[in-house]
């Protein structure tokens, strides 16, 4: 267990400690955020200058 437990909570600490035992969840978690970024800043209608 890392040194992060001792300043969060157990839920906390269970949270990252799935991204310890399967980083391919980070990895999914990131594409979806910047595919969530690309969707929105594509439907934002910007006025061309």
């Amino acid at each position: 267990m890392g040194p992060y437990y001792r300043a969060t909570s157990q839920t906390t600490g269970a949270f990252f400690d799935t991204f310890y035992q399967h980083p391919i969840l980070m990895l999914l978690l990131v594409a979806g955020v910047v595919g969530l970024g690309l969707w929105f800043w594509k439907k934002t209608d910007k006025p061309s200058a």
